[in-house]
């Protein structure tokens, strides 16, 4: 999304101003100090949204909205440099849906003059209170019928805000537009909602010579006369109000190819200030090799019919405009550039379906600088880019109020404790099953929308797992854990047990997360246990190997946390009596699995596979102290046999959780 230096106090209030000054980049932008290089994103906004967003949901659809699905935008557009004036024509189709309608209404701000209005060619009446164009249809349309209407209009759309601006760069005017999140209205008439994609985009830009146009799709056409210049711009695939865009200025161009996982050829078009062209091609240089990374986790790029590539402009940071990212034309870094190709898998492909949850954008945008430096660097470089998004403050990852601009772009949140979010998902899926997951959410979702719950269902059905309490707590919750945890340790004859205590010291919670377990054992060698740390103080018996002589929990900061390790008396014997047994173990084709609780209390019996997937709940109910059987024929929950393999029982009783390997032989 965009993408924003961060800026000293004091300036951040004149960046509007500072914006105009030709030439040079803006004065007090800065890399974020925690990590030299890196651009972050954030917003400005002018206090006429603001005052609209305080009077009406921007991101709410008016009730007319919902009776019609878009189906195509046709932007005829003639742009006065000059003047700084926008003149259009819109064409927009749709079809009906829910029940007949004898209206149409689209977004469109005050501040922009609409002249006529014609409906299947021929003139119409409209009304233009506030921002909202209504228009009166030719007649009742049925449900399944299409109706286009087509739009005339005027004005300079930077006055309805800074989602369309006139600056300087080189000192030479460059044009531009940043739609995210509401700005599309504010220079084209169209139904300004994430969740109803248009099919198909056109957009033809009028500009003197020798002026260029960058746009979304492919380009069409480019005729000049009379000293102008027409370029036609076309999508077929669905696009969202707000990664429509265009930039005008006298760009250099240049062109790479990326070669499809098909052999099939992608253009990656880059239009640039020639000033820093030179900058550009360096840096622009990574993208073959970036999509080629992204692809493995990814999938193959989304939009191969068409065209990626890059369009400086004046904002201090970037913009993932469909096919066409927008990007400051003196800062070519790589993360930068990796984030924002990242959107056109997640935001572009699959698009929040509002900005409640935006996280989906830009958790996994900011994730992929940290995926991208695994690919090309290493797993070091990947825990490097994470431990500097860490966030450990308050508030939600949801945003409350997408009114609030501030909270829609708040780095902490929306960016940095969101990319963890992605990180977690990862460590409780583990690689295969979470990228499958991605796997299986991009088809669900593919040039369509989605919601936080699409994503959770999605990951659910892949790893078997209920994620309610992952996704409550980390996206609509606050707080992270701060982890205390004792153990003992006592040899076996050929293995180790080991009593553990895990308590949450933190106020919210308690958090409901595996948690990995590193054993270090006498030879040098390591090896990982997890245990489903469900409750605030939890105590584990775990039948460890032979020879360990010391634990660490979370080694590899799979989780947003802090971790301090108290002593070993701090993990208490009055676990001690809880107890698991196996016989035969191995087994074919039954075991007896006997459970010891030191008093009457509810206890849970579970069996999970090597992937650590739920197969079977053999037990959930009350029981007596004292010893108890239960037999386990090899068999899931839908009676179907399961195949040889290592399987884990698991004890949850009396305040504890052990946990017993099982080998089913066949």
């Amino acid at each position: 999304m965009r993408t924003v230096l961060l800026l000293l106090a004091g300036l951040l209030a004149a960046l509007p101003v500072l914006a105009q000054f030709p030439g040079q980049p803006l004065p007090g932008q800065l890399p974020d100090s925690r990590h030299p290089g890196r651009v972050w994103e954030s917003e400005r906004r002018t206090a006429a949204l603001f005052a609209q967003a305080a009077a009406k949901g921007l991101g709410d659809p008016e009730p007319n909205q919902l009776l019609y699905d878009v189906t195509s935008y046709d932007l005829d557009l003639d742009v006065d440099l000059d003047a700084e004036m926008l003149t259009g024509t819109v064409s927009v189709g749709a079809v009906v849906v829910g029940q007949p309608i004898d209206q149409l209404v689209l977004d469109l701000l005050r501040t922009m003059t609409c002249d006529a209005v014609r409906v299947a060619g021929q003139p119409a009446v409209f009304d233009h209170p506030l921002d909202l164009l209504t228009i009166d249809l030719d007649r009742v349309y049925q449900p399944g019928e299409h109706v286009r209407v087509a739009v005339d209009y005027h004005g300079d759309p930077a006055t309805g805000g800074d989602a369309f601006g006139w600056s300087y760069a080189q000192s030479q005017k460059l044009v531009w537009s940043l739609s995210e999140p509401y700005g599309a209205r504010s220079w084209w008439p169209c139904k300004d909602l994430n969740d109803d994609k248009a099919d198909s985009l056109d957009v033809r830009v009028v500009i003197d010579q020798p002026y260029v146009v960058a746009s979304n799709g492919v380009l069409v056409s480019e005729e000049s006369a009379a000293g102008r210049t027409t370029f036609h711009w076309r999508s077929r695939y669905p696009i969202a109000t707000y990664l429509v865009s265009i930039t005008g200025y006298p760009y250099a161009r240049f062109t790479d190819t990326y070669v499809g996982l098909d052999g099939g050829t992608l253009p990656i078009e880059n239009f640039v200030v020639p000033a820093y062209e030179q900058d550009a091609r360096a840096g622009y240089g990574q993208v073959p090799a970036m999509i080629t990374a992204f692809r493995e986790g990814f999938g193959e790029y989304p939009f191969m019919d068409e065209k990626y590539g890059h369009a400086h402009f004046t904002w201090g940071g970037g913009m993932e405009h469909q096919t066409c990212t927008s990007m400051i034309y003196w800062f070519h870094g790589q993360n930068i550039i990796a984030h924002e190709l990242a959107h056109q898998w997640w935001g572009d492909l699959v698009t929040c379906a509002d900005f409640h949850h935006i996280w989906l954008n830009e958790g996994f945008a900011t994730w992929s600088e940290a995926y991208w430096h695994e690919q090309h660097e290493g797993w070091a470089a990947y825990m490097d880019e994470l431990r500097d998004n860490k966030y450990t403050g308050g508030g939600t990852i949801y945003v409350e109020n997408p009114d609030d601009f501030s909270t829609i772009f708040d780095l902490d949140l929306t960016y940095n404790k969101a990319s963890w979010v992605v990180h977690m998902l990862r460590g409780v899926m583990g690689d295969a099953g979470f990228f499958a997951g991605l796997q299986l959410y991009r088809e669900r979702f593919a040039y369509a929308s989605a919601t936080t719950e699409d994503l959770q269902a999605v990951m659910e059905e892949v790893s078997g797992r209920d994620l309610t309490a992952f996704f409550q707590q980390w996206i609509y919750g606050e707080g992270y854990p701060r982890y205390r945890f004792a153990y003992t340790l006592t040899p076996q004859p050929g293995s180790t047990r080991i009593d553990l205590r895990i308590e949450q010291l933190q106020t919210a919670g308690p958090f409901v997360m595996p948690v990995r377990l590193r054993l270090y054992l006498s030879d040098g060698s390591q090896q990982d246990l997890v245990v489903e740390n469900t409750r605030r103080d939890q105590y584990f018996i775990l039948d460890g190997p032979a020879g360990v002589v010391a634990a660490f929990l979370d080694p590899d900061e799979w989780i947003l946390r802090t971790v301090v390790q108290g002593a070993p008396t701090d993990a208490p014997p009055a676990a001690a009596t809880v107890a698991l047994a196996a016989y035969p173990n191995p087994f074919n084709p039954r075991t007896t699995l006997r459970l010891t609780l030191p008093v009457a209390d509810r206890a849970r019996v579970e069996i999970f596979d090597s992937r650590g997937r739920l197969v079977r709940r053999l037990l959930d109910g009350a029981l007596l102290a004292g010893v108890h059987e239960v037999v386990w024929e090899g068999r899931d929950d839908e009676g179907r046999a399961l195949p040889s393999g290592m399987y884990l029982a698991r004890l949850t009783a009396a305040g504890a959780v052990t946990t017993r390997a099982l080998g089913l032989v066949k």
